[in-house]
């Protein structure tokens, strides 16, 4: 594995690092946060310098990239702006998902209000009932004539306040087979019938999150995403790469929360010296620093696998687990060794620290992708076996 960037990479990261050092300094994203509020500026900016056009097909007026350069992407919107980094990686799945599955008349809309800065595609799956447990959701889609009927309830539908559409999940309650009987729809938020309440959460107060209440709520039958009964199969075609991106924001987060407690540790003085002189604290900055170290391989070689057309179930389950994890061990030892002022809302670690908790649930729980990963690792021995 050669980890050089190539020259448009390298071209392409300076460039985002300086828009949004200019459209998404600190200050700008520390008052979204307070405000509770979706960074609509920045993620505009982002629109309008071709960010969001990355990974799209030319022929909707996207720019092709492969998955490294979106995972640099992630990474370094991660670093600078987590908010907009996390935006950027849950579009992603819904975007793979309407460009595989989805008409041409779903791609045409929700890739170029996409690329104009349009919220991404919000995802409808977790129910009250039905967490890592997907499948058990019971939202209905019933035919009647030319149209279909929907009714159920979701949770924690990211966005969905504000996307123009949800990519809703439902479930013939007649099929034997769940993994069978799930449907995938590309419902438009504006549709009468469907309510809206938004959720309070300890992080990611500028990302909000909605129950979503729908009754009655009637569309055409072609909002169909891809063949009927068979949503299950899309839904997972993609989760793979959401994880990934998920992953190289979070590893970007910790990059930052790293390099606050570096400068702190050469600033502050305590006793005289500056704390950075510590032995303990010293420990722990080679401690991040290993953790962030291991973390970046590990994204970057998933990215390379992806690009090379291997398969990664196993792989990317561990790469979630353990980036969900580290990430956040290195966040809070960052709080550690900024002490007092870590804790503070004067400062970013402590919304790092509070977004960053999320990911060891979303995007797949700690516990899931223990299940995802174990049984294929216990199989892959057999068979060497």
């Amino acid at each position: 594995m050669d980890f050089r960037l190539t020259e448009e990479q390298e071209l392409l990261i300076q460039s985002l690092e300086e828009l949004l050092q200019r459209e998404a300094p600190e200050s700008l994203m520390a008052e979204f946060d307070e405000k509770k509020e979706f960074p609509t500026g920045p993620w505009q900016a982002l629109a309008d310098n071709g960010i969001l056009s990355l990974g799209i097909p030319e022929e909707y007026g996207g720019t092709p990239a492969d998955i490294m350069t979106l995972t640099l992407v992630c990474e370094t919107l991660g670093k600078h702006a987590f908010t907009l980094g996390i935006i950027y990686a849950l579009g992603v799945i819904t975007i793979r998902d309407i460009l595989q599955f989805g008409s041409e008349e779903m791609k045409q809309r929700v890739l170029t209000g996409l690329m104009n800065g349009d919220p991404p595609v919000a995802l409808g799956i977790t129910e009250p009932q039905a967490g890592s447990d997907a499948a058990a959701l019971k939202t209905r889609a019933e035919i009647d004539g030319d149209t279909v009927v929907f009714n159920g309830q979701k949770m924690f539908c990211t966005l969905a306040g504000l996307s123009k559409d949800i990519l809703l999940l439902t479930r013939d309650p007649e099929g034997a087979n769940p993994y069978e009987s799930i449907s995938m729809w590309l419902l438009p938020t504006d549709t009468p019938g469907i309510r809206f309440n938004k959720m309070d959460k300890v992080g990611w107060w500028s990302i909000p999150s909605y129950e979503v209440y729908i009754e009655n709520a009637r569309a055409p039958k072609n909002i169909l995403v891809g063949e009927m009964n068979k949503g299950w199969p899309q839904l997972m075609a993609n989760f793979e790469i959401e994880r990934l991106a998920l992953c190289a924001a979070s590893v970007g987060a910790a990059e930052a929360a790293f390099e606050d407690a570096v400068t702190y540790a050469n600033q502050r003085s305590q006793f005289g010296v500056t704390i950075g002189s510590f032995q303990a604290v010293q420990h722990m900055i080679t401690d991040m620093a290993v953790k962030n170290e291991n973390m970046r391989n590990f994204i970057y070689k998933i990215a390379w696998m992806m690009d090379c057309g291997m398969p990664v179930r196993h792989e990317h389950a561990m790469c979630k687990l353990y980036v969900a994890r580290a990430s956040f061990e290195v966040i809070d030892t960052a709080m550690q060794v900024l002490g007092g002022l870590g804790y503070t809302t004067d400062h970013r670690v402590q919304r790092l620290w509070r977004d960053i908790r999320l990911m060891r649930i979303g995007g797949g729980t700690d516990e899931i992708m223990y299940n995802i990963a174990g049984p294929q690792l216990l199989k892959k021995a057999r068979r060497a076996a």
